[in-house]
């Protein structure tokens, strides 16, 4: 049964007003992206790949800490049947304050004796100045050199907690500094997967340093040591930098198709995929994606804005990010797609800020605890207030709700725990948070057991 002709015309219009519709609204914002580039432009920062490798030039070959250790790293050979823990697999050293058995140290041993040509190489490439991994040449995202960084951190602390069951407290703090500034050689890196990465080698660090304290007395000058690598590696924390890098990535986008960019990067093949990426490409010419891009691309700026901020008042900027965030649900999942994509990893940029924060902050006021007691016979102080100002200028501030950190003695057992509290904004007690991803209960903490 055929239409009347005048249906079929009447059909045909109401398409062609929707879709005018749909070009009016998803366009009506079109000049605010060169609004938008302008503002970032009279800022200095770049808006281009090209100006983003321009904006992180290289460092001399001979200054550059990254090829050398990339070098050291790919020289290590592991044994075969060692079974040493490292941070590459799911097998743990034994928890703080527990001593190793004879197997894993004779393990350990051999492992560090058969890669001290390698071990000297990592140590004497954290002593060059600076540092640069070619992760944007070419307008290409280049994360090659990510493994070799890791093992150099898993290897270091084996040597250091190796070197606190033997004693060592020298060469277990030396270990420790070197694993801090192998992370920290990532500060320059201006993406959100570079800084995610050192703020992830960074906790592994300091949780090695929780079991050498735990495990070895520490001199003065040593424990000082400890604090200055702990103030060094909040100070050079460039979450604005890496935000930056990731605006430009989305700026990219732009060039890229919808499906391309939502569905893969390998061209449809059966009919659904290919109906999908027509939809896609529809919403593409009418203006959908730079929308899409333009939402992520606020979100971006607001988490910029709120990292120039005082860490106290990033909690409040949080709960109204998130909430911003929940605009993705529903309806708008279907306006936003690409931006809905990337909601769980843009909601976690702050908190994971402020844990890295709260624990580095906590490793140091730890140091101070451990120097009032090499001056006190062993006795921990009554509260941290006591270490101000012969060991520390102020107690340090939780970045999560801008109050002191917290500290609690252990009982029955011998140590201490210094602690901020999580992001649910509940003081646990110094309860140690979960290692789940999705973890948010608990607290960010520091724990020496003796």
């Amino acid at each position: 049964m055929k239409l009347p002709r005048a249906k079929v015309w009447l059909a045909a219009a109401a398409v062609s007003a929707v879709l005018l519709v749909v070009l009016v609204v998803c366009n009506r914002r079109t000049g605010s992206l060169t609004q938008r580039l302008d503002r970032y432009r009279a800022a200095g920062q770049p808006t281009t790949m090209a100006e983003l490798d321009a904006w992180n030039p290289p460092v001399p070959v001979a200054e550059n800490a990254g090829v050398l250790l990339v070098e050291a790293s790919f020289a290590w050979r592991s044994g075969r049947n060692t079974n040493l823990p490292t941070i590459r697999y799911p097998v743990v050293y034994p928890p703080p304050g527990q001593a190793w058995s004879a197997s894993l140290l004779n393990a350990a041993r051999k492992e560090l004796e058969d890669n001290s040509d390698s071990l000297t190489q990592i140590h004497a490439a954290l002593e060059r100045p600076r540092c640069y991994y070619p992760v944007l040449r070419g307008g290409v995202y280049n994360g090659s050199h990510r493994f070799p960084l890791r093992q150099a951190v898993g290897n270091l602390i084996l040597e250091a907690r190796y070197a606190a069951e033997m004693g060592d407290s020298e060469r277990a703090v030396q270990a420790i500094i070197a694993a801090l500034r192998a992370a920290g050689t990532l500060e320059a890196e201006p993406l959100l997967n570079g800084y995610s990465f050192r703020v992830s080698l960074g906790r592994i660090a300091l949780e090695a340093a929780e079991a050498v304290l735990s495990r070895t007395p520490l001199a003065d000058d040593q424990l000082v040591r400890l604090q200055g690598v702990c103030v060094l590696a909040e100070a050079t924390n460039h979450l604005g930098r890496a935000l930056v890098g990731e605006r430009v990535l989305k700026l990219e986008a732009l060039h890229d198709s919808y499906g391309a960019l939502l569905l893969s990067s390998t061209p449809p093949t059966g009919w659904q995929e290919h109906l999908e990426a027509a939809v896609l490409d529809l919403g593409d010419f009418c203006g959908l994606k730079q929308r899409d891009i333009e939402y992520h691309l606020d979100r971006l700026d607001e988490l910029a804005e709120a990292a120039a901020l005082p860490r106290a008042a990033a909690p409040a900027r949080q709960r109204q990010f998130v909430a911003k965030l929940q605009e993705l649900y529903g309806l708008s999942s279907w306006l936003y797609p690409l931006a809905m994509q990337e909601r769980w990893r843009l909601q976690q940029i702050l908190p994971t800020e402020l844990g890295w924060l709260a624990r580095l902050r906590c490793a140091r006021t730890a140091t101070a605890i451990e120097r009032w007691r090499l001056a006190h016979g062993g006795t921990l102080p009554a509260s941290l207030n006591d270490l101000v100002p012969g060991y520390l200028a102020a107690v340090p501030e939780d970045p999560t709700d801008g109050k002191p950190l917290r500290y609690r003695p252990l009982s029955p057992a011998p140590g201490y725990v210094v602690y901020g509290i999580g992001e649910d904004g509940v003081d646990d007690g110094g309860k140690e948070r979960g290692p789940g991803l999705h973890q948010d209960n608990g607290d960010y903490t520091f724990t020496v057991a003796h």
